[in-house]
């Protein structure tokens, strides 16, 4: 297989992945609001700035914005096109991959990808702020419809294998996002303000402690999945337990890893026992480390620094991916050097976007 249609395959996939997680994101939120408003305050902007935050672009949007509400937050995820993370941004990227290797997928995924693009470009900010419900579930229906075209009509072979390394390496990052910026951000501010309010009891912040769990479940479409799991009561080890270690349910981080290391491996030819290259041995060692964490473990080390950690890993994982099977020369790896040879911005906290040269000219 070509690099240039493995790439693009690779990043079609990735694309597809993140406007589906964005979209998620934004409508839980958008829910939880709802959910909220009869016992505290929902004019908080950090509700939104949390949005923000998964997405690492505050810089960026603070440039754009004056505020954090629902308007200028949906605007800058959803249709902003200098933001290369929104909605739109993302379909168009994955639309002009997909043309690139036209001749290398399916009819079907192309109609897909193309039918959303230009339903996108119909919609307009009014229609989502009216009918946001609506809006974001088509997103999020197209994303599943498209992964099942995919898995139907395109042969499992290396180039299914990148679509599946691409999908599981961005929900992960998605996912670790997403828990650090809830957990870390969102509550304990939710918990001031209650705490300084009159009117806040016991029974209130217990009923915003549930909901604020649930929305974090609901945003991976794990709320089922875990009741299945755990009867008792919404409790955060259980949440994190769940959406961290779990091997079973599919947007969990170990299960994401797990299927990731298995479409790499299935590529090189690299076993349990034996790896051919770093991105190998990278995601190997992390999935090896998953198998054998406890919640006390993630504890012991800080919930905040072991999710960095993990993607730092995420974006060193990627990196090495792109350098055995995409890139064009073979750099010397060396710490001061990959940057140079890399132009992502992963590395400060920011959403992995290696080879962003070849998405911006196909833009």
């Amino acid at each position: 297989m070509l690099s240039r249609v493995a790439e693009s395959l690779f990043w079609m996939s990735r694309y597809f992945e993140r406007a589906e997680n964005t979209a998620r994101f934004l409508d839980v939120n958008f829910n939880l609001l709802l959910d909220l408003n009869n016992i505290t305050h929902t004019e908080n902007p950090n509700y939104w700035i949390a949005l923000i935050l998964v997405t690492s672009d505050r810089e960026r949007f603070n440039d754009l914005y004056k505020e954090y509400n629902a308007h200028t937050v949906t605007d800058y995820l959803v249709f902003n096109k200098n933001n290369p993370n929104s909605i739109t941004s993302c379909i168009g990227l994955a639309r002009e991959n997909a043309r690139s290797i036209i001749e290398s997928i399916s009819s079907e995924m192309w109609e897909q990808v193309n039918n959303l693009y230009h339903y996108l470009q119909s919609v307009t900010p009014q229609f989502v702020h009216n009918d946001p419900y609506s809006f974001y579930k088509e997103i999020k229906n197209s994303s599943h419809l498209f992964q099942g075209i995919t898995d139907n009509t395109f042969s499992h072979n290396e180039g299914w294998d990148f679509i599946q390394i691409a999908k599981y390496l961005e929900r992960t990052d998605n996912i670790a996002r997403l828990i650090d910026v809830k957990y870390h951000m969102l509550l304990p501010e939710l918990h001031s303000s209650l705490e300084e309010s009159e009117d806040s009891t016991d029974i209130v912040a217990g009923s915003v402690d549930i909901i604020q769990w649930m929305a974090v479940l609901k945003s991976c479409s794990a709320l089922e999945a875990f009741r299945k799991v755990y009867l008792s009561k919404i409790d955060p080890d259980n949440i994190l337990r769940f959406l961290i270690l779990d091997r079973s349910f599919p947007r969990s981080i170990n299960f994401s890893v797990c299927a990731a290391e298995d479409a790499l491996w299935r590529i090189s030819g690299s076993s349990r026992h034996r790896y051919v290259n770093n991105a190998d041995r990278f995601i190997g060692k992390m999935e090896a480390e998953l198998s054998y964490t406890s919640i006390e473990d993630i504890y012991s080390k800080g919930l905040h620094l072991y999710l960095a950690d993990l993607e730092q890993r995420l974006v060193k994982i990627g990196e090495q991916v792109h350098l055995t099977y995409f890139a064009y020369h073979t750099p010397e790896i060396e710490p001061q050097d990959v940057e140079e040879a890399l132009p992502f911005t992963g590395v400060a906290g920011g959403r992995a976007n290696w080879s962003q040269a070849q998405q911006q000219q196909q833009q």
